[in-house]
């Protein structure tokens, strides 16, 4: 994952394992540390929540009518409507020449499991924010690799870990989520301070900050424990966890495929390296690129 972020900054796939000792590097870090301590504090760094997200999610949770109150919360919000039909033709979901022109096309187009996924990805897509700069394309770049990783984390949950697929979707997202803000906090750090931060030293920070900055979101927005404390478990200790793992894995190595930058060979065997349920995690792997590289 280092490797991956490397890459999301400066288009390098390159090694990024030292842990940083710069003193001007260190001093950079130890501010945005700061900042994300007292994130409760900034509220210019902490995403408000989608106002439409608990309809949905109350919504989700009720199968007998869900289609009817996705329609009706989608008609509430013209611009959650644009954003969902924008996201339904976009490359990710579109899987014929023929355009998506409204939900009800959506809907056939994905089914019923799929818009759910659709309309909780483009809820949160506005809060995703871009920026300018020597690192533009980070964000654009997370945000791809946050669609490709919440997908195979809904797979891995249905699959593998038999946890709630809309659940391990939205703690993949809110992750993706935070990556933007603590990538936001070190680049206002580094205005202030006149400092370029090294890709190896924003890696280590998002290594560390990431997780438990995406809990606080999830708390800030009421969410339920699970998906707090998934966000903040180690993988080893939690199923949810190690569904949001696998997708980030699998979002990453989705994208360096896609970009020309490995082989999928190559993908599916760090996917394995470290995996016990080699047989379920290659099944799953060979869906993923079947849908996303082929």
């Amino acid at each position: 994952m280092r490797r991956f972020v490397a890459f999301a900054l400066d288009g390098r796939l390159h090694d990024v394992t030292e842990e940083p000792s710069d003193p001007q590097q260190l001093e950079l870090l130890r501010r945005a540390v700061t900042v994300l301590e007292q994130l409760e504090l900034q509220p210019k760094y902490l995403p408000r929540r989608p106002s439409l997200l608990p309809k949905l999610m109350s919504a989700i949770g009720s199968d007998e009518n869900s289609m009817r109150e996705l329609a009706r919360i989608l008609g509430e919000d013209g611009a959650l409507l644009g954003g969902l039909l924008r996201l339904a033709n976009s490359s990710f979901y579109r899987v014929t020449d023929k355009p998506v022109e409204s939900l009800e096309r959506a809907v056939m187009m994905v089914g019923t499991a799929g818009i759910r996924s659709i309309v909780t990805t483009a809820l949160l897509h506005p809060v995703m924010s871009a920026t300018a700069g020597r690192f533009a394309a980070f964000p654009e770049t997370i945000w791809d690799h946050t669609q490709y990783a919440a997908a195979a984390a809904e797979q891995h949950g249905a699959q593998i870990e038999h946890v709630d697929v809309f659940s391990a979707r939205l703690v993949t997202l809110l992750h993706g989520l935070a990556t933007n803000t603590v990538f936001r906090i070190v680049r206002d750090e580094c205005v202030a301070t006149k400092t370029e931060v090294r890709p190896a030293a924003l890696a280590w920070l998002l290594e560390d900050w990431v997780g438990p900055t995406a809990a606080r979101i999830a708390m800030s927005w009421d969410l339920p424990i699970e998906h707090r404390t998934a966000l903040a478990s180690r993988p080893i200790e939690n199923a949810l966890a190690r569904s949001l793992l696998f997708g980030r894995l699998a979002g990453a190595q989705i994208v360096l495929v896609k970009r020309g930058l490995i082989k999928e060979d190559a993908a599916r065997a760090t996917l394995l390296a470290h995996e016990h349920r080699r047989v379920q995690v290659d099944r799953l792997w060979s869906k993923l690129a079947a849908t996303h590289l082929r």
